[in-house]
């Protein structure tokens, strides 16, 4: 695994080198995982162009990154596949309380945020727009040997769950792929201390809404589990659903990603 770091975004690495159960090494330089491109000063660009891209998956709805799109490369493509269904995002709307960020709703108590992304994650599963999402993002990998970054805002949540299918798919342990997905907690340590200072100025600030804004900023066992228990209730596991549910080719995807 190769970290990167942008002025603006500290969860971006490449999973490349992670070990599967059989011996081999997913290949360095095709698969990045991250959060939205933006507010890229010249460094961040170079950066960015390193990676030699020829494909952007973002995971973010319609409102998300028309309001704040991927700095675009010439002749990368760009591929919108939202996750979340309309009806989460229009719930998500409606609970914004200010126009610091979209994540600001999560203050109502000191458990909603937790308790709102175990619901999330368990919709990547069951709901049509989260499966037809994540079908796709296969597809795109799959077409022949690509160089792609795929991401959402922060790259922890759609992003991370679409990591762990990935590399399960690909024959790292579920331990491993889970410590990946746990991973993000470091990067994203700055960014909630950031967001802390940014609401509490704000009156509707509560002291005991902390641990909530805590939990939206984060990565949990908790959160991947409730996505983990409903394919095991509905397809008898992730192997199950990445095959069946998604219809993904894992012989092909283990020649293109694997040495």
């Amino acid at each position: 695994m190769k970290v990167y770091e942008l002025s603006f975004q500290k969860n971006i690495r490449d999973i490349g080198g992670m070990v599967t159960t059989d011996g081999h090494h997913i290949k360095y330089g095709h698969l990045i995982r991250g959060g939205v491109l933006v507010n890229l000063n010249e460094d961040d660009i170079e950066t960015v162009k390193g990676f030699n891209l020829t494909d952007i998956i973002d995971f973010r709805s319609s409102d998300e990154f028309e309001t704040y799109p991927d700095y675009h490369l010439d002749g990368v493509r760009m591929h919108s596949v939202p996750v979340l269904s309309q009806k989460t995002n229009e719930e998500v709307k409606q609970k914004i309380k200010s126009s610091d960020g979209n994540l600001l709703w999560f203050l109502e108590d000191n458990t909603s945020g937790f308790q709102h992304l175990v619901k999330v994650y368990g919709e990547f599963i069951t709901t049509k727009e989260g499966i037809e999402a994540y079908k796709k993002f296969f597809d795109i990998i799959l077409k022949d040997n690509r160089v792609t970054y795929f991401h959402c805002s922060q790259g922890k949540d759609r992003t991370g769950f679409a990591a762990y299918l990935l590399e399960i798919a690909l024959g790292v342990s579920e331990e491993d792929a889970m410590n990946d997905y746990l991973y993000s907690n470091i990067a994203m340590e700055k960014r909630a201390e950031m967001m802390l200072r940014r609401v509490e100025y704000l009156p509707f600030y509560n002291e005991e809404y902390k641990q909530s804004l805590i939990d939206v900023f984060s990565t949990r066992v908790e959160y991947m589990n409730s996505a983990i228990n409903a394919m095991k209730e509905h397809y008898g596991g992730t192997l199950n659903f990445i095959k069946n549910a998604l219809g993904v080719d894992i012989d092909k995807l283990k020649s293109l990603y694997l040495e």
